[in-house]
């Protein structure tokens, strides 16, 4: 794949997603999602399924929902998923236990039955509901409907079927490619992400049908496809982006930072900021620092830019706390020094030419912060002088 190929627009057909049906597009969000070690087939054992270790399975059945709810209590659609996962299941080719059962819909729509699926995690309410299924209210007339999936299901046996109904997930979303754009906006800007989607869902689909002329199993490894994809990025892109290196710190890690009260937190305390707003800038922080230890590492930035972005961000901070003690003087110094904190984190610059990952900027000025090369509340120097 060329990026020119990339330029195809968005199909305007129902069911198109950049050119894609929904299965590949499926296909490409599991291989940028899962673990590494994990493989990802399509229309194999189910329409996509992630094969993990230790035998076990995620079965994702996909509908791409154009016409009337296959979530509704009485879809056929439903019912002719929940017999075949059955039957999978009796026939040994995936465990119960061991397997997970999703059933997605695009666009969004709802059901009371797959709800109360969704939602049973304990064998009580797994029971409770296969009790109501169970009735000739439910299953309805003999040969006609949904009964003969409804009993192919029940015929699997109590044990089968309460496995499927607690291990079920039922997944809805209006657009099936936001998944993919979530695993990517850290990386692109607005005017390519979607050609980059493309080339994504594009590699997964090539690469799988590759195996299948191959009369090999369409079976992908995620980390190779993964290094795939990293490798034609690359080729087009990276050369005006700079890569995050860590994934965003889980709460409990920025709760550490935050319980520690470095000068930067004590500096947004002295402004009375929300705690979500020390929470993100405590995350933006860390971040930042481990990204400059990686990209000088790893010879990605020349020593010196750093100090060039910091001369360009204390001046940046000169003139908008001068503008607002102008323009902002009747307001108390702490929100006073909200805005400016706010103005500050919302500057985007590049480094060397290139693009920073949107937090960094915010990042960058927490750690001047810290080392009170720039504060927030007006007499931030009076205040931290002895730090």
């Amino acid at each position: 794949m060329t990026l020119a190929e990339l330029e195809t627009p968005k199909s305007s057909a129902p069911g198109q997603y950049l050119g894609y049906a929904l299965q590949p597009v499926r296909l490409c969000f599991h291989l940028l999602s899962v673990d590494v070690e994990h493989q990802v087939s399509l229309e194999h054992i189910e329409d996509v399924a992630v094969h993990e270790t230790d035998n076990k399975f995620l079965l994702e059945q996909t509908k791409s929902a154009l016409t009337g709810n296959p979530a509704s209590n009485r879809s056929v659609d439903l019912w002719k998923t929940l017999a075949n996962w059955a039957d999978l299941c009796v026939a040994n080719t995936v465990e119960a236990a061991n397997t997970r059962f999703r059933y997605y819909v695009t666009p969004v729509n709802e059901g009371e039955l797959v709800s109360s699926f969704h939602n049973a995690t304990s064998v009580e309410e797994a029971q409770s509901i296969l009790s109501k299924i169970s009735t000739k209210t439910f299953i309805g007339k003999k040969g006609t409907g949904i009964e003969p999936l409804v009993n192919r299901f029940l015929a699997a046996g109590d044990d089968i079927c309460l496995q499927i109904i607690q291990n079920f997930d039922f997944l809805t979303e209006d657009d099936p490619l936001d998944s993919i754009r979530s695993k990517l906006n850290a990386f692109f800007t607005d005017e390519t992400l979607d050609q980059f989607c493309a080339a994504a869902i594009g590699m997964a689909k090539d690469e799988v049908e590759k195996l299948i002329r191959a009369k090999k199993s369409p079976v992908l490894d995620a980390g190779p496809f993964r290094k795939n994809f990293l490798a034609f990025v690359r080729k087009y892109d990276f050369s005006s982006l700079l890569i995050p290196s860590i994934e965003e710190p889980s709460p409990e890690e920025v709760n550490v930072v935050v319980r520690k009260l470095p000068i930067f937190v004590r500096q947004l305390n002295e402004v009375e900021a929300s705690d979500d707003l020390v929470m993100t800038a405590v995350s933006d922080f860390l971040r930042t620092t481990a990204d400059k230890i990686h990209w000088a590492d790893n010879g990605d930035i020349v020593d010196n830019s750093l100090d060039e972005l910091d001369t360009s961000l204390i001046r940046h901070h000169a003139h908008e706390s001068e503008e607002l003690e102008d323009t902002h003087s009747h307001m108390q110094p702490p929100a006073r020094g909200r805005v400016l904190y706010r103005k500050c984190r919302r500057l985007q610059l590049p480094l060397e030419g290139r693009d920073l990952p949107s937090y960094f900027i915010a990042g960058e000025y927490n750690f001047l912060a810290d080392d009170v090369k720039l504060g927030w509340h007006p007499d931030y120097k009076k205040i931290f002088s002895s730090d």
